[in-house]
């Protein structure tokens, strides 16, 4: 019978823990000096170790070998009864399906009776956050003064659902994402043991998805070896519906130019490789966000885990883009991610997304039909504002833009302007300045009536200067211009 590769891997000793070197110091130099707490509470996201370690723990307790390392030896009687789960001194609970106060009523008349076998009786009690209320009540007293053989470990993915009142009684350990490096060097070795043939560029990629969690490399790992017998970045990424960094690199690029044509050609491509566009549009998100962060970082090694040649390559295509359109492209996507899940088109809503950001009709313009002023005679007429001519403005723009907020700045002065009646035309450089320049043109309409010291608020109409107009654009604005309504 198969056994799953993460229950083959799954540490046996402290030396095996993989990123929590603190946590297994501090385990290790309590079982050496026998200064052992009574409760304790591992938490952490999942795949961390957490209940990993509280296996060993267990083992290590009750080992006779464990001598000055504290590990458990594996080899003794109580160690391989513990190993094949038939050592009734070590009692794992599911609070998941266990969380009543009755079964909390049940271990209380339990841990009455000393171990049969060892110094130790030991509970482990999984996803404790699960517990009802009444449980944690049930639990509080015994856990606060529990007979002297008794050892309870709650390991917990949530611990902001624990009551403070179990938390203060407990000694808190957070296991904390496993470390890139640490997991690529981990699975290489693994695989090494194993004698199959495993590209770095895959592992990589493996332990960037797997969010810290070596569980979820592992079980990646197990997949793609029902596939192929060598593992390679193509097998993984084929496995998981993902594109590769030189797409999203082209996507990001043709985005930018507003070229919507290379665009779309990315996400064909996709389509055509079986990639899942959910996790496209994902992957599009993190990308937007190494580019943001590698324009703003000079260190690379804490905040972007990559290749130098990578991030080199991310802050040359983040300082082109700029960080306003980075910001708009990780906002418009986000919001297509979440409305994803409700469409059955994932490609077409993905599309039409993309031709937008790549070519965004032009503003409605509104006219505003100003009635004449009335003359009402009064005894000293106050002086009308002087209404300067709107040609002015294009000329007078970098002075006016010298005025503004360090934000607003920046922005505007690399605009050009048109000037038309009350119509103000500003014309920008990238989708994502256009974005913020409508969300804002009230306020920028009124710094501009201030500074040339117009009668009224000009109208504001924002528009991205690079416009494609090949015949395949013409045909798909023509659709993109009719109401689409995701919900």
């Amino acid at each position: 019978m198969h056994t799953a590769l993460y229950r083959k891997k799954r540490p046996a000793n402290f030396g095996d823990v993989v990123g929590q070197a603190s946590i297994v110091a501090t385990l290790r130099n309590q079982l050496r000096s026998a200064q052992i707490s009574h409760a304790y509470l591992f938490c952490g996201t999942r795949g961390t170790g957490k209940t990993s370690t509280a296996r060993i723990f267990a083992r290590a307790v009750n080992c006779p070998h464990s001598g000055e390392t504290g590990d458990p030896c594996n080899d003794c009687e109580s160690c391989k009864d513990i190993l094949a789960e038939r050592n009734l001194n070590v009692i794992e609970i599911d609070a998941a399906s266990n969380n009543g106060v009755d079964n909390i009523r049940d271990l209380r008349e339990e841990v009455k009776y000393p171990p049969t076998t060892g110094n130790y009786k030991v509970y482990i009690i999984d996803e404790a956050h699960m517990l009802t209320t009444a449980a944690f009540n049930a639990l509080l007293k015994t856990l606060e003064e529990p007979p002297g053989h008794i050892i309870f470990i709650l390991a917990t993915t949530d611990p902001q659902k624990i009551p403070a009142t179990i938390l203060s009684r407990c000694q808190r350990y957070d296991f904390k994402r496993i470390g890139r490096e640490d997991m690529v060097n981990t699975l290489a070795a693994y695989m090494a043991k194993e004698n199959i043939a495993v590209e770095k560029d895959a592992l990589e990629y493996i332990a960037s998805v797997s969010d810290g969690a070596m569980r979820d490399a592992l079980s990646i790992l197990d997949q793609c070896l029902s596939l192929n017998s060598e593992i390679s970045l193509a097998v993984v990424q084929d496995l998981l519906g993902a594109v590769d960094h030189s797409a999203l690199f082209a996507y990001s690029g043709a985005l930018a130019g507003g070229d919507s044509a290379g665009a779309l050609a990315v996400i064909a491509q996709a389509s055509k490789e079986g990639r899942d566009f959910s996790r496209f549009t994902s992957d599009v998100i993190m990308h937007f966000r190494n580019l943001l962060v590698a324009a703003q970082i000079t260190n690379n090694a804490d905040i972007l885990d990559y290749a130098p040649e990578t991030i080199e390559k991310y802050r040359q295509q983040g300082a082109s883009v700029g960080p306003l359109t980075l910001i708009g492209y990780i906002r418009e996507f986000s919001e297509l991610q979440n409305k994803m899940r409700y469409l059955p088109q994932e490609r077409l809503a993905l599309e039409v997304c993309t031709i937008k950001l790549c070519s965004p009709s032009a503003p409605v313009q509104v006219q505003v039909q100003v009635q004449p002023p009335v003359s009402v005679p009064v005894p000293v007429p106050a002086p009308a504002p002087v209404q300067k001519p709107s040609g002015n403005i294009p000329e007078g723009w970098q002075d006016f833009c010298s005025g503004l907020s360090m934000l607003l700045k920046p922005m505007l002065s690399q605009c050009r302007v048109e000037a038309e009646g009350n119509n103000i035309k500003i014309i920008c450089r990238d989708a994502g300045t256009m974005q913020y320049i409508k969300d804002n043109k009230d306020n920028i309409s009124a710094e501009i009536k201030k500074h040339f010291e117009l009668s009224e608020a000009p109208h504001i109409m924002p528009e991205v200067e690079k416009v494609s107009t090949d015949t395949f654009k013409e045909d798909i604005l023509t659709q993109i211009n009719m109401p689409v309504d995701f919900e």
